[in-house]
């Protein structure tokens, strides 16, 4: 029931958003001033669903929020670290029951918006260094050229804005729920936002 409820929160509130004309009830989120034509597109794209056996970075992303949730250090970019194996779908369930979700050891929709949610907005001097090396990594992957290091300063912020201006988002230089779909949804390797 709780799963549902979210659910229906979640599009209420993306409704209530482009209703309103635009990102402005939102105006602590990431890319505030961002055209709700370009918000439209960047909530259109489906997410992209990780099961046991895919590679790549939403893989590496995926399990660097989880060690930040769960307290324990992640390695993007080591060997193994952007495969789903066997450990990643144990964390996924036990994230999945935690939030009670239904356990299916996949990164589906469902979970997808529940990282989102847990995830938050990251800006520059964000102390969650797990979360923040995610964010790195697939900067890195989709263009930037950061050390991984989960410090969120300055060249990470610039990183971000470049990501945002290249896909249409007012740049800001903070990872928020606009961002963080446009990051790892279907079409963040795209040069600009699909329409």
């Amino acid at each position: 029931m709780k799963t549902v409820l979210r659910a229906v929160v979640s599009l209420a509130a993306a409704v209530f958003v482009l209703a309103a004309g635009g990102w402005t009830a939102a105006a602590h989120a990431d890319g505030a001033d961002t055209d709700r034509r370009i918000l439209a597109a960047i909530e259109a794209q489906p997410w992209v669903t990780l099961k046991k056996g895919d590679k790549g970075y939403r893989v590496a992303a995926v399990r660097c929020f989880l060690a930040q949730i769960y307290r324990t250090a992640c390695t993007p970019g080591a060997s193994g670290a952007d495969v789903f194996d066997d450990a990643l779908v144990t964390t996924v369930r036990k994230y999945q029951a935690d939030r009670e979700l239904v356990g299916t050891g996949t990164v589906n929709d469902e979970t997808w918006v529940t990282l989102r949610t847990d995830h938050g907005i990251a800006r520059q001097g964000d102390t969650r260094a797990q979360l923040v090396k995610g964010l790195q990594y697939s900067l890195n992957q989709l263009g930037a050229a950061l050390a991984v290091d989960g410090i969120f300063g300055p060249k990470t912020a610039t990183a971000v804005k470049n990501f945002q201006t290249r896909k249409e988002i007012d740049a800001d230089g903070e990872v928020g729920p606009i961002t963080f779909r446009a990051l790892f949804a279907q079409g963040a390797e795209s040069k600009s936002t699909p329409r």
